[in-house]
């Protein structure tokens, strides 16, 4: 019986199944875009699906077979295809569809910022701005197909199941929500915590779209809404602050001026916790390191390890008091003043 080192895949094949891996990406994405995860609702030919989505069949086939490849189709007979479990993550319909992640990953912007990485790397110019002249915000903002395809991916899972596995709010009093956005993070918490009160601290058109949110949650009457920048200041009203996918939106200087408003408000015995993605030795899959360097290359930033959070919290005069890590996801941190 041959042994399993006999069926190990050479080096240089590893190397091909890299170098190609972006190929399975972009052809996912056109499946996505096109609606055939939505239409293989059973087994379906090639020259069905074809029909069905408005693709030509002869160039519709070989995509169908990177999805095989991918694992998010099956092949089941000649030319017969259907959707695996995995796939399934991929229909519009799905509780936690990844299909406007994985469009957005396939757009042409991310193609053709991604074309300047080595121009990047050499002189430090901003990926984005190189490709497109102007900052990817401003880019957002005049485009609005894009804009939209790219608030649905971002509105995927928020960290707070982290959250709320991690952290403790029986014995706080008062929770400020540092750049909370329209409060679904603060509502779920102050749901479970009934005795909790809260301020929400966003710009001015966030707040006033927080509104209607924590009214339908039932906890409108417990929050304040601070309508201002977090780069101006923060509330001195918590004993608990709470930075949720804020940190790691913003370059070591900005998120300094956010720490250093916080910290600020903040007086001996307060906590500040802080939900985002930071990449671990723990993680299981690429995803982590990969979408630090989707957001370099569009927005400048990336995420932070736990290590470069230890530094840049002591600058700002804080220190970790606990992490809880979660693989492959958002984690979250909690620090106290120094």
């Amino acid at each position: 019986m041959a042994s399993s080192s006999q069926h190990a895949v050479p080096a240089h094949l590893r190397l091909r199944e890299l170098i190609t891996g972006s190929v399975l990406a972009k052809a996912t994405a056109t499946l996505c875009e096109l609606g055939v995860p939505d239409a293989l609702t059973a087994k379906r030919t090639s020259a069905e699906l074809a029909a069905e989505v408005g693709a030509d069949p002869d160039t519709l086939l070989p995509f169908l077979r990177l999805g095989c490849a991918g694992g998010v189709l099956a092949e089941v007979e000649l030319r017969v295809f259907e959707l695996t479990d995995l796939g399934r993550l991929l229909r519009s319909d799905a509780p936690d569809s990844e299909a406007a992640l994985c469009m957005l990953v396939g757009r042409e912007e991310v193609d053709h910022t991604l074309a300047k990485a080595t121009r990047a790397a050499r002189t430090g110019e901003p990926m984005f701005t190189a490709a497109y002249g102007k900052p990817f915000s401003e880019y957002v903002s005049s485009t609005p197909d894009f804009a939209r395809l790219y608030d649905v991916a971002m509105a995927g899972p928020t960290g707070l199941e982290s959250l709320l596995a991690a952290c403790d709010f029986a014995a706080t009093r008062h929770v400020v929500d540092v750049g909370g956005g329209r409060g679904a993070v603060l509502s779920a918490i102050l749901r479970r915590y009934r005795h909790l009160q809260a301020t929400l601290v966003d710009l001015p058109h966030v707040v006033e779209g927080a509104r209607p949110v924590l009214a339908r949650a039932g906890v409108g009457d417990r929050v304040t809404l601070a309508a201002g920048s977090f780069f101006d200041g923060v509330p001195a009203t918590g004993d608990v602050y709470l930075l949720s996918r804020v940190i790691g939106d913003w370059s070591d200087a900005e998120a300094l001026r956010i720490l250093a408003n916080v910290r600020s408000a903040m007086s001996a015995g307060d906590r500040l916790v802080i939900v985002g993605n930071m990449p671990s030795a723990n993680d299981r899959t690429t995803y982590p390191v990969a979408l630090s360097f989707y957001m370099f290359a569009l927005m400048g930033v990336r995420t932070r390890t736990y290590d470069e959070y230890e530094e840049l919290l002591g600058q700002s005069g804080l220190r970790i008091g606990m992490w809880a890590n979660f693989p492959d996801g958002e984690s979250v941190l909690e620090a106290v003043p120094a």
